[in-house]
């Protein structure tokens, strides 16, 4: 796969992780990965065929999308963007919509129906100049307070499906699937069989602990379960690098894993937050931002009725403090021992059949 990189001096701000690099993944078919990843640098894609193009996901600021149009721009000279796929509704993947003002935006029922439920644009300026005091706003300044969020307004979706949705563009079949509940209540993914490639959104992170927004969290490892039976080798999460089938296999096994640890702290009357920090990570240690295990683990909490906020500042306030606690350093092994007992434990090989 070939790539380049593009505006390697703009950024959001000083805390920019990263440049916007494009890569090549087949004829007409790109991915723009953000950075590193984490909190806020989400990835798009690209399908060009034909002079018509089809756009998954705008970025979570107006700057951040202006990169992304100049990006996709160098990559398909001449293609015109006439729709964009949002794989859901948070603002790291739909934000910058109002830039592409011609384009068909297409979800799932379920994301649009959700809408309201989502941070809205204006909150975010609001809470950089007044964030929360203690933990939580000292996480949400580290991760956010560096993006630029003006002048954003909203472009909703003029257009939704329920399960599936088969769309030509150009030369090349695309099917979008509606594989939620998952990181949200309506995840799409965008299949292109001649690529042999997923565009997977949320469904996917690659090389971190992913947030749980919605769950159910084995629904979740389904949906992962329903990516590799689509048979494509290339994976392009909605944050971090490319992936292959092992990775998708081993990020499934993870909530397998994280499933089975945390009903057996529920069943026990463990609290949430001691689970969340308690839980061996094990093949999963080398995975940053270790702190958003809790939202799964309060997924499993729902699922099962135990006690456990589903509300999204509460669960960044419990990762902020989780955070500050470990610092850089993974948890400590000795937590573990405030579970009932370990179960299986987090090791060996993780990928599993693919």
């Amino acid at each position: 796969m070939a790539d380049s990189e593009i505006n390697d001096t703009a950024h959001d701000g000083p805390a920019d992780p990263g440049r916007l690099r494009t890569e090549t993944i087949a004829p007409g078919v790109f991915a723009f990965i953000q950075g590193d990843g984490s909190w806020g640098w989400s990835n798009a894609g690209l399908i060009a065929s034909g002079g018509e193009a089809l756009l998954v996901d705008t970025f979570y600021t107006l700057p951040q999308t202006r990169r992304l149009r100049a990006a996709v721009a160098d990559a398909a000279p001449g293609a015109r963007i006439t729709t964009v796929v949002n794989t859901h509704l948070n603002g790291d993947h739909c934000h910058g919509n109002q830039l592409f003002p011609d384009a068909e935006v297409i979800t799932s029922d379920a994301n649009a129906a959700g809408i309201d439920h989502e941070v809205p644009p204006a909150a975010y300026p609001q809470l950089q100049r007044n964030p929360p005091p203690g933990p939580g706003g000292e996480y949400f300044i580290r991760h956010f307070g560096h993006f630029d969020f003006s002048g954003i307004e909203l472009a909703p979706p003029t257009r939704t499906f329920g399960d599936r949705l088969d769309l030509r563009v150009g030369d090349l079949d695309v099917e979008l699937l509606n594989v939620g509940p998952a990181h949200t209540g309506g995840d799409v993914v965008v299949h292109v069989p001649e690529a042999s490639t997923v565009f997977c959104g949320d469904v996917l992170f690659q090389d971190d602990h992913p947030v749980v927004w919605a769950g159910p969290v084995l629904a979740w490892a389904d949906a992962c379960d329903r990516l590799l039976a689509t048979g494509a080798r290339t994976f392009v999460p909605g944050h971090g690098r490319l992936a292959s089938r092992a990775d998708m296999a081993r990020f499934r096994d993870y909530f397998r894993y994280v499933h089975e640890e945390a009903a057996r702290a529920a069943a026990a009357g463990v609290p949430l937050e001691t689970a969340a920090r308690a839980i061996p990570l094990g093949a999963y240690a080398d995975w940053p931002l270790s702190e958003r295990v809790v939202t799964a683990v309060a997924a499993v909490y729902r699922e099962v009725g135990a006690p456990a906020p589903g509300e999204a500042l509460e669960l960044l306030t419990m990762m902020a403090e989780i955070a500050a606690e470990r610092g850089a350093k993974a948890p400590e092994s000795g937590l573990a021992d405030r579970l009932p007992h370990q179960g299986r434990a987090a090791q060996g090989d993780p990928h599993g059949a693919s």
